[in-house]
């Protein structure tokens, strides 16, 4: 799989990924071949670029929620771009609100885990994206952490709007005040100002979108810059969590899938291998099948964690895994009563 920008689009290239309107209306599936039309459709939607698979590259998997988050986030980023050059003309956002419900519906629950899928960003569309996924994530952590309703909405609120500024935001009159309030708390913490008599679950709603900012600034694909991996990423902030608070730290390993079985890693021994078992009380101590001597690595166990621990995450350019599932059920049914 391959990125190629929109100037370089051919006729018979084949898309790797779906292409929506901003409806939601699906356009091209994957596997289609590029014709004439697709080509002045991507240029159209001002898009800079579009993933295309190889000639003999097989179509990667895509699980439903995958395919459903592109096209939710075709859709967002239509409406948060008009959003929020209403807000800085003073104006009433029109989508906002049933944005709001739409996250809160499909990605707040405590019950799944995310597993978000970073697209390239644009210096033109880096902010809709990133505002988009810090609402989700924020979304996610909060619901872990067993917040109301209300308070989600607040957080996914002030997650969509994070990037306007605070200057733009508090002048306007038609913000709730709780929004205003989260996202004032958020820039005094990343400013390292004290919060003095503040209002405790507001701090820390305020800490949860700080921990999705950073996370989602860390991860995300840039053309300028290489993403950390979601290990980096989350080695960042357990080192720090001091900084950020250990409950919205906690919260967002608690919400994000990152290694889970059939995602392929480098350990610090120079070893490669597969997660054959997450770990959910710490997700940096799985269980992995290393390649080279088809040896077992159950880094739950502390003697084998001195020695061996996660360095990276090996990824495709699009950040997903691709295994097939019958082997990874193969290896988890031969190993881990073993390993155990």
């Amino acid at each position: 799989m391959k990125f190629v920008k929109t100037e370089n689009l051919q006729k018979g290239m084949r898309l790797a990924r779906p292409i929506y309107n901003k409806n939601g209306v699906l356009l091209y599936d994957r596997d289609t071949k590029l014709t004439k039309q697709g080509i002045n459709s991507v240029k159209n939607f001002n898009l800079i670029g579009i993933y295309i698979l190889e000639d003999a590259e097989p179509l990667p998997p895509m699980t439903e929620d995958d395919i459903e988050f592109e096209r939710f986030q075709t859709m967002s980023v239509f409406g948060l771009r008009e959003d929020l050059e209403l807000i800085e003309m003073g104006r009433e956002p029109e989508n906002i609100e049933n944005m709001v419900k739409l996250i809160h519906n499909a990605y707040g629950r405590a019950d799944k885990k995310l597993s978000t899928i970073q697209n390239l960003r644009s210096n033109e569309d880096y902010t809709y994206k990133h505002c988009l996924l810090m609402a989700i994530i924020s979304a996610a952590m909060a619901a872990r952490l067993k917040f109301s309703d209300r308070e989600i909405d607040e957080v996914i609120y002030a997650g969509l709007i994070h990037d306007l500024g605070l200057p733009v935001i508090l002048e306007t009159d038609f913000i709730d005040d709780n929004v205003k309030l989260i996202l004032e708390y958020e820039n005094r913490l990343g400013g390292k100002k004290e919060l003095k008599d503040a209002d405790s679950r507001k701090e820390t709603l305020a800490r949860i979108l700080w921990v999705a900012n950073v996370y989602d600034d860390m991860t995300s694909m840039k053309l300028e810059k290489e993403p950390a991996s979601e290990v980096v990423a989350v080695k960042y902030l357990l080192k720090n969590a001091s900084k950020f608070g250990d409950t919205a730290v906690g919260a967002i390993l608690d919400s994000l899938k990152i290694l889970y079985p059939g995602v392929c890693v480098e350990l610090t021994n120079k070893s490669t291998g597969i997660v054959i078992a997450g770990n959910e009380r710490n997700v940096l101590r799985p269980l992995i099948l290393g390649f080279k001597y088809n040896e077992m690595y159950n880094l739950m166990a502390d003697d084998v964690y001195q020695k061996v621990q996660i360095r990276d995450i090996m990824k495709t350019m699009d950040k997903r895994i691709q295994i097939d599932k019958s082997t990874l059920e193969e290896y988890m049914e031969k190993y881990s009563k073993k390993a155990f």
